[in-house]
């Protein structure tokens, strides 16, 4: 990387853009919504900010809600 570069996630729950170290990594492992504190576990990451508003809306999404049923299982209350 560029020295100064600073990568830019999106926030699937609000839409607001920000640096990736301050939004909050989740991915969907067997059917479940599930968050990467450390930013290492396999599969596609989805960036939500630290909101509860946020974290909810991202729980809702009609995308979030296809990747896990695709698994048979819907998002668990806990896990979000």
């Amino acid at each position: 990387m560029r020295r100064g570069h600073v990568p830019l996630r999106t926030c699937r729950g609000c839409g607001r853009k920000g640096p990736q170290a301050e939004l909050l990594r989740f991915i969907v492992a067997d059917g479940v919504l599930t968050e990467d504190q450390r930013g290492v576990l396999a599969g596609r990451g989805i960036y939500c900010c630290n909101h509860t508003t946020c974290r909810e809306r991202l729980a809702k999404s009609k995308k979030i809600r296809k990747r896990t049923d695709r698994a048979g299982r819907g998002t668990e209350e806990g896990s979000v």
